[in-house]
């Protein structure tokens, strides 16, 4: 009985421990990379509804409660209260595709729990895949796709604007819109811009690592949420991959090369 009592009790310490570095009062909370709206747009791009579940028009809200790390990982992720088996399971599906920023407390990234949303209606999913132009999500057939998740940072081949580097210079001069207020504002300078190529080419989590204001941010997410990639390649599989591109935005010049993208 004495042994049974000391192993609970040391569980005890340990799970002690582990919630006191869960900060609950912060300064700042968790947050998506590149907040609501890429939350809800990469909803919407890879959103998968189950069959079964939109044949018998079964919808819902799932709740997902975890911790972000302050090193940006998630642990203790579950889900708190959900619709069916299927649509719970495309519900994780679609979480483990997100990255996060930790919260803030004290000008100090801190570990804190949080929680978010899916919202699954049948009615809207039919609007959805005719407003992104699909319904499955289509992969290369060179490779296949690795379904772990995981993101490589050094993959045997990156990923290449679909046309080529030099494509996606062409690209940036012939469809970047320089801000008004940045004109007018005399701003300049350059955008860093992050984002994960997906498997499908597709880009998600796309934020900003260098700001520059005065609409060139937003400028800039916007060029990228248009293009397609050819994914990164890690043994012989499709794999996720993580970009850091630079968004030239120059007045009465012209524009620098945006090709040369930077791959960690």
């Amino acid at each position: 009985m004495k042994k049974i009592i000391s192993i609970c009790i040391l569980s005890f310490l340990w799970q002690a421990e582990i919630q006191s570095q869960i900060s609950y009062s912060v300064d700042g909370f968790p947050s998506n990379v590149g907040g609501k709206i890429e939350f809800k747009r990469v909803f919407e791009q890879e959103l998968l509804y189950p069959t079964d579940a939109l044949e018998k028009k079964i919808g819902g809200k799932v709740n997902i409660a975890f911790v972000v790390n302050a090193d940006s990982s998630v642990t203790d992720v579950k889900i708190s209260s959900g619709v069916n088996t299927e649509i719970d399971a495309e519900a994780l599906r679609l979480f483990a595709l997100y990255q996060w920023v930790p919260a803030i407390k004290e000008g100090k990234r801190v570990s804190a729990q949080w929680n978010i949303a899916f919202e699954f209606y049948p009615d809207k999913y039919a609007k959805i895949c005719k407003k992104r132009g699909y319904k499955i999500i289509e992969y290369r057939n060179e490779y296949k796709v690795d379904s772990t998740f995981k993101l490589y940072k050094t993959p045997e081949q990156t990923a290449i604007y679909y046309n080529g580097n030099y494509a996606f210079e062409d690209y940036i001069k012939e469809n970047l819109d320089y801000p008004k207020q940045a004109q007018l504002a005399n701003i300049q300078g350059v955008v860093k811009v992050r984002f994960i190529v997906e498997p499908s080419g597709m880009v998600t989590n796309i934020g900003i690592d260098k700001s520059v204001g005065g609409g060139c941010d937003q400028e800039a997410i916007r060029l990228i949420e248009l293009t397609k990639w050819q994914p990164a390649v890690h043994k012989n599989k499709w794999v996720r991959s993580q970009m850091f591109i630079p968004i030239y935005f120059r007045l009465n010049e012209e524009f620098k090369d945006n090709s040369a993208g930077e791959q960690k």
